[in-house]
């Protein structure tokens, strides 16, 4: 673990609470909610769309942050949609060997309470998905995320940009968040 990193959890006065949630589980429209009411306020936007397992961080009794990731093995992806090609040949082609869809998680619903508060969901969904065995990490990034990415020192490989027009809704349900 990178010394950034580590600096960065142990600063953390009160513990983080990390749950789980499926599609139909009980806190589920709790996280839901929390993404919706995060990217309205950020945004103007209006989500309607969310990955199938999110997971919400706590502080006590209090959600401070929420996000999604789905599997390309299980699905297409939703960033798939600005790629001209299947997000494991674009991986592939810029990683310079063959990349199995099924290594692939796509990160979204990405939601905190606060400005920076995005960096304790990077930190404790990257160690979750390295230990469910993904080697390729891929999402929509915001400037707000790449900084995070720069902070801990993580490099990051652009796929594509993020063109509102190749969305499957219209792109005014997004407000702000092209910009």
């Amino acid at each position: 673990m990178s010394g950034a990193i580590r600096n960065v959890l142990q600063s953390r006065r009160q513990p983080l609470t990390v749950r789980h949630t499926v599609v139909g589980s009980p806190r589920r429209r709790d996280a839901e909610e929390f993404v919706r009411r995060a990217f309205r306020q950020r945004y103007q936007a209006t989500v309607s769309s969310f990955a199938p397992n999110l997971m919400l961080l706590e502080q006590g009794e209090r959600t401070v942050a929420v996000t999604g990731w789905r599997c390309a093995g299980d699905e297409r992806l939703f960033l798939e949609c600005y790629l001209d090609n299947p997000v494991e040949e674009v991986v592939a082609r810029l990683a310079g060997h063959a990349v199995r869809r099924e290594r692939i998680v796509e990160v979204g619903n990405l939601a905190a309470d606060k400005a920076g508060g995005s960096i304790d969901v990077v930190l404790t969904l990257a160690r979750h998905l390295n230990q469910l065995g993904y080697e390729w990490v891929v999402f929509t990034a915001t400037r707000e995320l790449i900084g995070i990415f720069r902070k801990l020192g993580l490099s990051l490989l652009a796929l594509a940009p993020a063109d509102p027009g190749r969305l499957p809704e219209p792109a005014d349900d997004w407000g702000s968040y092209y910009d």
